[in-house]
């Protein structure tokens, strides 16, 4: 039996595990503003952050073009956070942060922020002992605190993880206490702190990030910094020009149904998944652009569907009654002010509905309901079922799931509530005791938390957790709740009910549900051919992922499919899944190798990556960078199982059987269950001859008896002891 043929083997089945859409949210571009012609400026100049790329068109469709008819309404967005979410640095409102110079250290690296020649610095002592300095170009965000931006080589920019906090009047850093190494991920030099990938067009107008996947280059353009008239309104240099006509009437199409409007909110306010270079516009619709995040991820939701990262509002509102009631932003939010169009303090927004039952919403006396005082926190609607969390060291955000607080969820889960958060001097078992003698039957029965107890079984990988989730899904009728199940329930495929629920849900009116099937069912060919051409391109991308390379696909898919890869390629997994099936698709060596060290490039100090990438360079033929990758990856974490697995079938092709049989002794103390390190234990056993070892390993591995590999190596043994 060859160890080659065996790691090749195992390498592929790894990378089939490899995730298809990236975790973090990313944003793209369409020229929404009908853009065409070069820009005003090249694109990636170093040290301009310029307000325009089109200043003609900008003349046209800006705010300055909206104020002649609309005063009140450019008036109040003039100093809102869309207004201010982005601008270039500006002596008037920054010299107080960087004059007099100013330092301070967070978990052991240094940063100095000046002014030098006229210009905004920033120093940073790192933790490896580096040293960098940067020219900062731009502001991102205003309140509660923001964040400079610094230009580098390929035409990006960086986001500084140092923060400036204007009311403190401080500087602070947004991890708080967890530093980041240069080469990570997330240091604020890394990718994962890209504004052009991750920020951009969420605080610009228009953008376009304009990213050469072969080159690993931005050349980013957009209509205006911040978030103003035209990247919520379509069709106004139209408009803007029949409006000035006597008699002019404003067309329908210039008004957006509630759904669209909900929708072109969301394509900011959501965590999602970028999936064409097409910016999103209003009127479209979110799941040809997006892949919303829903709790079906771990690690970014709690098992109830609290918020627990930043989730960024939409997707905790779909699974949310109100949301499934019919309910949008522009209920609660007026869109221009940005603030509530009542009160929250004294509930008034809240009681808008729940005092009269307007639409059915039941009705609610705030004291009774509370056990509260009128006038009290614990009174206040919002406190109770909109708890703030805060990001980035300095900023609160309220959850907009409306839950209701569960403290017995606490103790059994760890999820917090609103009650322990506001009696923080209190006991989880006295707030246990309170919420039961207030709402014992009603949280009974709610369903978040037979909800958070199926998810976290099914988080935890406990074999019978699909059981629990199944029973939920049979009853749910909220669409990001069944889309969630759909989610969860694809680690359980191989169970016949599992399938049959998932079928059932192939022709759901929801493109976020039709979107979790195909992951789901992705390993069953027929199933996706049904799926295939559907309306949504959230559907048809997850669909592609699971046959293009696979299988004959038309032209227009494949193409839809790499766009959305290329598109995302500045992240390490979309650039291995692209390597993966450029592979596939005939591409070449060179292409793939060239993704492969970018993917490693991104996030050096991501044990994982280094592992992933040895999966590549083995394919490739190059056993010396499967090596080096693996050896990386272990002097991260040196106990990894799977790389140690990986580099022990390296060395038994080197014909080094001793340190081959040591490493996978390592591997399957760790995990006894590990039937393959077992087999490949015993092949390196009957290479020294220590054939009574290799039966013993052999017989760890009952799981694969039926293999002919195993039998053949099994009799080898038994005769080699005359047995």
């Amino acid at each position: 039996m060859h160890f080659c043929r065996w790691f090749l083997l195992s390498l592929l089945m790894a990378f089939a595990c490899l995730g298809f859409w990236a975790c973090q949210p990313d944003q793209g571009s369409k020229d929404g503003a009908k853009n065409s012609g070069k820009p005003a400026i090249t694109p990636g100049s170093s040290g301009v952050m310029p307000v325009t790329y089109f200043p003609t068109q900008l003349a046209k469709i800006g705010p300055g073009a909206c104020r002649s008819c609309h005063p009140d309404t450019v008036h109040d967005w003039t100093d809102t956070h869309h207004a201010l979410a982005n601008r270039p640095v500006s002596p008037r409102l920054d010299d107080s942060a960087f004059v007099p110079t100013r330092s301070f250290v967070d978990a052991g690296i240094t940063t100095k922020l000046s002014k030098q020649a006229g210009e905004f610095m920033i120093e940073v002592d790192e933790l490896d002992g580096s040293r960098s300095s940067h020219e900062l170009t731009g502001v991102l965000a205003y309140d509660p605190l923001r964040q400079y931006l610094a230009p580098i080589d390929n035409g990006s920019w960086q986001v500084t993880s140092a923060a400036y906090d204007p009311a403190k009047h401080e500087w602070f850093d947004v991890y708080g206490g967890q530093g980041r190494l240069p080469g990570e991920w997330g240091h604020w030099m890394g990718r994962g702190m890209n504004w052009n990938a991750n920020c951009a067009a969420c605080h610009m107008t228009d953008f376009q990030k304009n990213y050469d996947w072969q080159t690993d280059q931005y050349q980013s353009t957009w209509l205006q910094q911040g978030i103003a008239c035209a990247q919520c309104h379509d069709g106004l240099e139209a408009h803007v020009i029949e409006a000035k006509v006597p008699g002019y009437v404003a067309p329908p199409s210039l008004k957006m149904n509630p759904q669209q409007v909900m929708e072109n909110c969301a394509s900011c306010h959501s965590r999602r998944g970028q999936l064409t270079a097409d910016r999103f516009t209003a009127g479209d619709h979110y799941h040809d652009h997006y892949e919303l995040s829903l709790p079906d991820q771990p690690g970014l939701y709690y098992a109830d569907g609290q918020i627990l990262d930043e989730d960024f509002v939409y997707g905790s509102f779909m699974m949310s009654r109100m949301g499934h009631a019919g309910l949008t932003c522009m209920d609660c939010h007026d869109p221009h002010t940005l603030k509530t169009i009542m009160p929250v303090n004294n509930n008034m927004l809240c009681m808008r509905c729940h005092e009269s039952g307007l639409d059915n919403a039941p009705i609610i006396q705030p004291e009774a309901h509370s056990h509260h005082p009128a006038g009290s926190t614990g009174n206040r609607c919002v406190e109770c079922h909109m708890p703030q969390t805060t990001y980035m060291m300095r900023d609160p955000r309220r959850d907009h799931g409306f839950l209701s607080p569960d403290p017995l969820l606490t103790k059994e889960l760890g999820i917090p509530n609103a009650c322990n958060t506001c009696h923080e001097d209190q006991s989880t078992d006295w707030a246990i005791e309170w919420s039961e003698k207030w709402y014992g039957g009603k949280l009974a029965v709610l369903p978040q938390r037979a909800r958070a107890r199926a998810l976290a079984a099914a988080y935890a990988g406990e074999p019978d957790a699909y059981r629990a989730v199944l029973q939920l899904a049979a009853q749910e009728d909220i669409p990001a709740w069944q889309a969630t199940y759909a989610g969860i329930l694809g680690g359980w495929t191989h169970e016949p009910d599992v399938v049959n629920y998932l079928r059932s849900l192939m022709d759901s009116d929801s493109a976020l549900v039709r979107s979790r099937v195909a992951r789901s069912l992705g390993n069953s060919p027929q199933d996706m051919i049904l799926m295939r051409g559907d309306d949504a391109r959230t559907v048809r991308l997850a669909v592609a992922h699971s046959l293009v390379g696979r299988m004959p696909m038309e032209h227009d898919e494949i193409a839809e499919w790499l766009e959305f890869q290329q598109y995302n390629s500045d992240r390490p997994q979309n650039a291995f899944i692209l390597a993966d099936r450029l592979s596939a698709l005939g591409g070449s060596p060179e292409e793939v190798r060239l993704l492969v060290d970018r993917a490693v490039s991104l996030d050096r100090q991501s044990a994982e990556v280094h592992l992933q990438a040895a999966v590549f360079y083995s394919r490739l033929g190059d056993t010396k960078l499967a090596e080096g990758s693996l050896l990386e990856c272990l002097k991260l974490e040196p106990n990894y199982g799977q790389a140690l697995y990986y580099l022990a079938l390296l060395r038994a092709e080197e014909q080094d059987f001793a340190e081959a049989i040591s490493l996978l002794k390592d591997v399957v103390a760790q995990d006894p269950g590990f039937e393959r390190a077992w087999f490949n234990l015993a092949l390196a056993y009957t290479k020294v001859g220590q054939w009574s070892e290799a039966k013993h390993a052999l017989e760890q591995a009952p799981g694969l008896q039926n293999s002919p590999q195993w039998r053949q190596t099994m009799a080898v043994v038994l005769r080699a002891l005359n047995q």
